[in-house]
């Protein structure tokens, strides 16, 4: 068990409100601190899980104070998280290790078998289809949702095999270029690979 350092502040509350607010950081500290060190570090979790709870108390007025403090204590945590990797370049390269996740895993069906890996090719497929054309929409579904050959897509397209593995390394290009282009959804990727993993 963790023991919480005492959260001083120059705001004034009544007996109750600090009553109440320790309590809630009694309940919930443990569980934001095991997930912070789980996603960055013992050291750098710690300041960041005080650093909700610091927050938390000065909008003790304001926030939730019945079974959505859960959610907002979570929802506090997984924005802290990000500016963690943010200001500490992790961010960058999550992003490129995304990248090169991309490149290699769809192009190569049945990569995505792992459970853990199906919820960003479930996104980045959703994501290709709003910016493709129709037919390299069918075409990326065949490639990644179905796993079918280049020779199976060819003769399901009737156009040539070498012809299906360009048309859909240029829809992969197109996809790419589209999620580097797009910050806030670059970012929805690598967080539904990296941070949404929390028990």
């Amino acid at each position: 068990m963790t023991v919480h350092k005492p959260i001083t502040s120059c705001k004034a509350g009544t007996v109750a409100d600090r009553l109440a607010f320790e309590q809630s950081v009694a309940a919930y500290w443990n569980k934001l601190l095991a997930i912070a060190v789980a996603k960055t570090n013992a050291h750098d979790a710690f300041d960041i899980v005080q650093d909700i709870f610091l927050s938390l108390w000065e909008k003790w007025d304001t926030a939730p104070k019945d079974e959505g403090l859960e959610f907002y204590l979570l929802h506090a945590l997984k924005l802290r998280i990000f500016k963690y990797y943010r200001t500490n370049g992790r961010y960058q390269a999550h992003l490129k290790q995304l990248e090169t996740l991309l490149q290699d895993t769809l192009d190569t069906p049945g990569t995505f078998a792992q459970e853990e890996l199906y919820g960003l090719q479930e996104a980045v497929l959703n994501e290709a289809l709003d910016t493709l054309s129709p037919s390299q929409q069918q075409l990326m579904t065949l490639r990644v949702r179905h796993h079918y050959s280049y020779q199976q897509i060819a003769g399901i397209l009737d156009i040539d095999p070498a012809s299906a593995r360009v048309l859909y390394s240029r829809a992969l290009k197109q996809v790419k270029t589209h999620i580097k282009a797009n910050p806030s959804l670059a970012l929805g990727l690598v967080t539904s690979w990296m941070l949404f993993t929390i028990p």
